[in-house]
């Protein structure tokens, strides 16, 4: 491609990223935003209560959940819960660490993972999530009647250097929209409407739109993947 291609990430996704750039042949470059860390808690003292259903965002959610559940064995307290994932990506590394992935939502937003997930009145649900990530799906799923615990696992520092390196009609991928504002207010030399933006998801798309990135591309697959087929 002549174009320069920048994918503006965390540094969780920047393996996964390069070695995509790798296998599909496209050379792209990666703009890191945002850094996942850890946040201590006590898996036992939430799955104690025995939830009916855990529900992930995000591929880092799953990591740390995962590592503290081995750590310490819990898995007697999760033997009768099912999982969601918000998206492919998440699924993925549910299955990767041995957990099965009972819903997915056909969008893979947290939204519509709320409204259309299978579950009972009075469900028992733990959200496991970013401390930075909003509140509307706990807000849904107690309005559906359900009993909702948060854990926060992870919370993430955003890059605080400008970025100025960004030319006129250069392409940037954002996979989130909290790094595409994150990016925005980062962004120097260019305004948003002289670049433009693939973003993967809807709520991207129209946070992207709504700040004035132009759009380029269409991504059918909300995932990196889906992404580097679009530009290929």
């Amino acid at each position: 491609m002549d174009d320069n291609v920048y994918f503006a990430i965390s540094e969780n996704s920047r393996n996964k990223v390069l070695a995509l750039s790798k296998r599909f042949g496209i050379k792209i470059k990666t703009i890191q935003i945002a850094r996942q860390v850890k946040l201590p808690f006590n898996v036992y003292f939430y799955l104690k209560n025995n939830f009916d259903w855990i529900i992930f965002t995000s591929s880092f959610g799953v990591k740390v959940f995962s590592e503290k559940v081995m750590k310490t064995g819990a898995f007697h307290h999760i033997l009768d819960t099912k999982f969601a994932a918000v998206g492919p990506e998440t699924a993925k590394t549910l299955n990767a660490y041995g957990f099965g992935v009972d819903f997915m939502p056909e969008r893979y937003t947290t939204v519509e993972l709320a409204l259309n997930i299978p579950i009972a009145h009075r469900s028992k649900i733990l959200t496991v999530r970013s401390k930075l990530g909003d509140e509307s799906l706990e807000r849904i799923l107690k309005e559906r009647g359900c009993e909702v615990t948060r854990l926060n696992a992870y919370s993430e520092f955003i890059r605080t250097r400008p970025i100025s390196f960004i030319k006129k009609d250069d392409i940037v991928v954002f996979g989130s929209s909290f790094i595409l504002e994150s990016f925005t207010k980062l962004l120097r030399n260019v305004k948003p409407q002289e670049i433009f933006a693939i973003p993967i998801g809807p709520k991207t798309l129209l946070k992207a739109i709504e700040l004035g990135y132009k759009i380029r591309g269409n991504v059918k697959t909300y995932t990196y993947e889906g992404v580097f087929e679009t530009l290929r």
